[in-house]
């Protein structure tokens, strides 16, 4: 699936906001070497490369067009380098002393292998800060998303459709980390409260990312129908502040 950056970049980005408060937990140096998992766009890698301004930050990704992105917004910074090489293809060995991951992890199904990479990736001493949608992340979204399956009548279409995400279990994140030699593992989920002005900027956020795999084999009109019935399931959740729903995200720390 290809990602629409300038469209992602536009969204309201709740994920941005964890990101922020991810990159003040772990704590960066001015001269730390950073791994950023997941780059997209580059907006946080711009953020790490300026706290780590005597250090420098390597940006991977998957996606040629977040890339893209982020090679204008990150131009300006000559601590940053950007790669496309997916998480499950990391060879760095002993280079940096933390690696950011901020919800990225939920899109890759090797989990274990990739935190054996990053393992690899750190130097002696080093740390690992990872932040995601939890398991159950958001009941909201997806009974909206079912309730416009059901709506369309598309659900033969997606009962035999493999999740793109894996969300695992605070548990199954502290296994990862113990069984690839990470020490001093802190693992704990964290709730938040979602607002939007309307449900028009729901589903701009939805289609950024979440709704994509649903979207994707849809005709450009049942798309439109798509979007338009998962919208509808969001008033029953507007409030005098706009419409509001929970949340839960999953931060995983600890170090080599």
């Amino acid at each position: 699936m290809k990602w629409d950056a300038e469209k992602y970049d536009l969204t309201h980005a709740p994920q941005i906001d964890a990101g922020r408060e991810l990159i003040e937990m772990a704590g960066v140096r001015a001269g730390d070497s950073i791994l950023d998992i997941g780059c997209g766009t580059g907006t946080l890698t711009a953020e790490l490369a300026r706290l780590a301004h005597k250090g420098k930050v390597t940006g991977i990704d998957p996606s040629i067009e977040m890339l893209d992105g982020a090679k204008n917004k990150c131009s300006s910074f000559p601590n940053i380098s950007l790669f496309n090489i997916p998480a499950q293809a990391l060879e760095f060995q002993k280079e940096f002393d933390l690696v950011f991951s901020n919800s990225t992890f939920q899109w890759i199904k090797e989990q274990e292998d990739v935190m054996v990479r990053a393992y690899r990736a750190l130097k002696p001493d080093g740390r690992i800060t990872v932040q995601m949608p939890a398991k159950d992340f958001c009941w909201t979204l997806t009974e909206n998303i079912h309730s416009a399956i059901v709506a369309l009548g598309l659900e033969k279409k997606f009962n035999k459709m493999v999740s793109p995400w894996h969300f695992p279990l605070k548990e199954e994140m502290n296994r990862f980390l113990k069984d690839a030699g990470f020490r001093n593992i802190n693992v704990f989920y964290k709730d938040y409260m979602l607002l939007f002005e309307s449900v028009n900027e729901v589903v701009t956020w939805g289609v950024s990312a979440a709704l994509r795999p649903f979207l994707a084999p849809l005709s450009e009109k049942k798309q439109e129908r798509f979007k338009y019935a998962f919208a509808m399931g969001f008033e029953n959740y507007r409030t005098d502040k706009g419409i509001e729903f929970n949340f839960r995200r999953l931060f995983a720390f600890a170090e080599k």
